[in-house]
């Protein structure tokens, strides 16, 4: 039999061995089924071959008249499941490792500091949204001022660093005025976010503004309702400003306007997929945005573009009325210039609006707590490395601590198995199944990879994603057990290449700005903690920032001038 390529398999073949289902299932309920199309015996042990898997000559003959009727079956399923807004079962992170059933209490024990407002407005720009909100507090701005200024500059600079889809002037400064009505009241039945502008990855619908995916064909369709994230922001008093720009269909930082870039380098993007979300933020376009993360999509960009995030354990935040890459990674989270930021916007958003079949139930109780109390770990690549001192001489935040008296522990991660990849690129090609088939696919070609892994990812077979799927079970909990020991673990960069079975799990991270290397090259380091024990992680990742003041850096925006 002769070796074929992916592609040729595709174009002989009208069946895929994707699963089995129960003899004699029928979808004629539905409409009419499609004739059966023509199987011989060479075709199926193609496909077999390209799953890795060979069966006995007589065994494939028995297969002929089953595989067969399969095909018959997918096109009419197709059609009824594509408009489906959500996956039939949802990953949730393991029951055994979360305790009781968590309440909906979110608490903030956090007070806005004393600040003055400055001379210019370049430097008002790049405040923290805690030092915005004193400032909005105490009326020495109001929430129509801020939001002209940021506005201002997303006029300006947005279309040179590309990371602006559109902007939401008219609703923005309703919002704002509505925010300075309530900020002229009793001050504090306001909530800290009350008249802060913010953005959001051009995935969330916000009502009457084009959501674009970052795709070209997608440029005029208009939301019909906010998602759930937009909501609860704008009920918490935050004005939202623009829609930022995502790499084609959440990967990369190339949308159909081209790349976004990273205000701190004009030889580099952004990094994605929350490229804009990152970039607006650094630049000083607004003082916060939404990303969203899959396998990375919140850390690279936070790397790239030097602001911190967090990426909260998987099923936190709503994920309604937002683009669906994979059902069961998918996690939004914020970007902001500091980690009480991070805090603070997560405590608002971290709402079960019982919109999203995915979302947990769960405390969220931020406060200070003494690092010096808390179990630390620093993740290791190799088994070997547990038995060595980790140097800190390229690792600043790690000599902080050491300072501090106190030594972390290196830690190792087993590796994630590589057929784990299944459950990612299973279920984007069928989020994008319909998309796929479809004309508006064309318009990728030139500058996404996209197609060509939809097109792929059908050929996973059912029982390898179930197989991936289950063991993601298993790894949750190995990886559960290991990281339950510590409060935190440290680790270098973004956290590659662990970083797929730590999204695969559930389990949360922040990306913190470091400064640059001995080369120029931004330097960052990660922080892990057990699933839905974020508010320490958060704390401690503040206490490092504020001693070491990385995030009080700000790129030369002249060179966008």
């Amino acid at each position: 039999m002769p070796d074929l390529s992916r592609s040729e398999f595709l174009k002989i073949t009208g069946v895929g061995i994707a699963g089995a289902v129960l003899p004699g299932a029928s979808f004629a309920d539905f409409g009419q089924v499609a004739a059966p199309t023509e199987v011989t015996e060479e075709q199926i042990k193609v496909a077999l071959k390209l799953a890795n898997l060979s069966f006995a000559d007589e065994e494939v003959k028995e297969m002929v008249g089953s595989v067969k009727g399969f095909g018959a079956m997918w096109p009419t399923l197709r059609e009824v499941s594509k408009d489906a807004g959500f996956m039939g079962m949802n990953y949730r992170v393991v029951p055994d490792t979360i305790g009781p059933r968590q309440s909906s209490k979110r608490t903030m024990m956090l007070t806005p500091p004393q600040v003055q407002r400055p001379e210019s407005d370049e430097d008002l720009a790049f405040m923290s949204v805690m030092e915005l909100s004193a400032l909005l507090r105490s009326k020495k701005v109001t929430s129509v001022e801020l939001t002209t200024i940021y506005l201002n500059r997303l006029k300006k600079y947005g279309p040179k660093l590309r990371c602006v889809v559109n902007l939401c002037e008219e609703r923005a400064l309703k919002q704002a005025a509505l925010a300075d009505e309530k900020l002229q009241g009793r001050i504090h039945t306001v909530g800290l976010l009350c008249g802060i502008p913010f953005g959001v990855k051009d995935l969330f619908d916000a009502k009457g503004y084009p959501t674009t995916w970052g795709i070209r064909t997608r440029k005029d369709h208009i939301a019909e309702e906010d998602s759930d994230v937009v909501r609860l922001l704008e009920r918490a008093g935050a004005v939202l400003v623009a829609k930022l720009s995502l790499g084609a269909l959440a990967m990369g930082d190339v949308w159909f306007e081209g790349r976004t870039e990273s205000p701190w380098d004009a030889r580099i993007g952004s990094s994605g997929s929350s490229a804009g979300s990152g970039s607006a933020v650094a630049a000083g376009l607004v003082p916060f945005a939404i990303g969203t993360e899959t396998n990375g999509s919140l850390v690279s960009p936070a790397h790239n573009c030097r602001v911190t995030t967090l990426r909260p354990t998987f099923g936190s935040v709503s994920r309604d009325k937002a683009m669906a890459l994979c059902w069961s990674l998918d996690k939004v989270g914020p970007l902001c210039r500091t980690a009480e930021d991070c805090a603070l916007i997560f405590s608002v958003i971290a709402s079960n609006t019982g919109r999203d079949p995915g979302q947990i139930e769960r405390n969220f109780e931020y406060s200070k707590v003494e690092l010096s109390t808390l179990k630390w770990g620093y993740l290791v690549f190799k088994e070997e490395d547990v038995k060595s001192r980790i140097d800190d001489a390229s690792r600043p935040w790690l000599k902080v601590l050491r300072e501090m008296g106190i030594e972390p522990e290196p830690v190792y991660l087993p590796e994630c198995p590589e057929g784990m990849d299944a459950i990612l690129y299973a279920e984007c090609a069928a989020a994008f199944e319909s998309f796929t088939r479809s004309a508006d696919i064309q318009d990728l070609e030139g500058y996404s990879s996209w197609p060509e892994t939809f097109r792929s990812g059908r050929l996973i077979p059912a029982v390898e994603y179930i197989q991936a799927d289950r063991y993601r079970v298993i790894l949750a909990k190995i990886y559960g057990d290991i990281i339950g020991k510590f409060d935190v673990l440290l680790a270098d960069d973004r956290l590659y290449p662990r970083i797929y079975g730590l999204n695969v799990t559930g389990i949360p991270q922040m990306l913190i700005p470091a400064g640059v290397d001995d080369r120029g090259r931004a330097r960052s380091f990660s922080m892990v903690s057990p699933i839905l024990q974020e508010s320490k992680m958060l704390s401690a990742a503040h206490q490092l920032q504020e001693k070491m003041g990385f995030h009080k850096l700000r790129p030369d925006m002249k060179i966008w001038e």
